[in-house]
């Protein structure tokens, strides 16, 4: 088994290029592109092909959004190596963290509606966090619960995943719920939720490395709350991602509270901000989250400087694990290097 499993690796990285060309939206616009913008989208596949080699990935699908739309697309590898089923836009991966981007719209509904002051203490949900002060939701929110409640950061997904018990006693339903009514359905997203639903693709399979570095089976975990466990699709991230920017879910003036960094109870901002990691580089704002777990990584980087979204999912571990991207470094991701030298610093420059 796994002598197949590694055979079929190698022959994945000749034949994802081969078979999954690049899928831009808007097709219309392609004979509008300069030969310069062509040259980089060239170069930019090309170092995600060597990428998903090096990091010995399963398979890995990413894309870019433009506007609304799932502008660029592009597979490598399989969401299955027995059956050698492809990566395409609409297999759906399991997201780990980036499930904490859809519960920030979630809470920040609760807010925006009157419903949630995030200052109520945790307590008066019944969440008793050991701390040395009083645990509030904004300080489960933006990942500043532990020590002296606000004082400073530490990415904790477990006490996040205490969000749960506040969105079910204020709505009186599960998260899951919440997420369907308000998210799901209405954007009518075919391949986004838990791993037991009825999705129109089928979930890319999990895998690990053995000790010799073979792609082996793993397995995903079974939890599912505002801390992970949602699996969803490319091009069904792109959608959610182009409700974002319409502010289809929360007003401007909400959203912008989520997107802005958290500060601490000294005035010094954080890494983080509500759901979502928030970075200054080089004088530009980078938004994003990434998803770490058994056979998973993930990755969602905005620019709106540049009105870009770069989205990454693969179904091994190799994306996230080992760069301590919790400490709210997106340069330390290698995929988000590649996209940021080719799209944004470099077009900069």
């Amino acid at each position: 088994m796994k002598r197949q499993l590694t055979v079929l690796v190698l022959i994945s990285i000749l034949a994802t290029l081969a078979f999954q060309a690049p899928v831009m939206a808007g097709s219309s616009h392609s004979g509008k592109w300069q030969e310069t913008e062509q040259a980089r989208l060239a170069e930019f596949e090309l170092q995600l092909a060597q990428l998903h080699s090096e990091l010995r990935l399963a398979g890995l699908a990413t894309g870019i959004v433009r506007g609304k739309e799932l502008w660029w697309f592009k597979g490598y590898g399989y969401a299955d190596l027995e059956n050698k089923t492809p990566v395409t836009r609409d297999t759906p991966f399991h997201l780990a963290s980036l499930t904490k981007t859809f519960a920030s719209t979630v809470v920040m509904q609760l807010v925006e509606q009157g419903k949630l002051d995030l200052d109520t203490p945790a307590s008066e949900f019944g969440i008793d966090l050991q701390s040395r002060g009083t645990v509030t939701v904004r300080h489960i929110f933006s990942h500043t619960s532990k020590g002296n409640p606000g004082e400073h950061y530490s990415y904790d997904g477990s006490r996040f995943g205490k969000l749960d018990r506040v969105i079910e006693q204020i709505t009186g339903r599960t998260f899951k719920a919440n997420l369907d009514a308000l998210i799901v359905r209405p954007l009518r997203l075919k391949n986004t939720g838990a791993m037991t639903d009825d999705l129109q693709t089928r979930l890319a399979s999990p895998y690990t490395l053995d000790q010799s570095r073979n792609l082996v089976p793993g397995t995903y975990p079974t939890y599912f709350g505002t801390s992970a466990g949602l699996v969803a699709s490319v091009s069904d991230y792109a959608k959610y991602i182009g409700a974002i920017k319409e502010n289809l879910f929360l007003r401007p003036q909400t959203q912008a509270i989520a997107f802005a960094p958290s500060k601490t109870s000294f005035g010094t901002d954080l890494p983080y901000g509500l759901g979502w990691f928030v970075e200054f580089v080089d004088g530009t704002k980078l938004i994003w989250h990434y998803g770490l777990w058994n056979s998973i990584s993930t990755l969602v980087l905005m620019v709106p400087e540049k009105d870009m979204v770069f989205l990454a999912f693969a179904n091994t571990d190799g994306l996230s694990r080992g760069f301590g991207l919790g400490r709210g470094r997106i340069r330390q991701s290698p995929a988000a290097k590649i996209f940021l030298r080719k799209f944004v610093f470099d077009s900069k420059r």
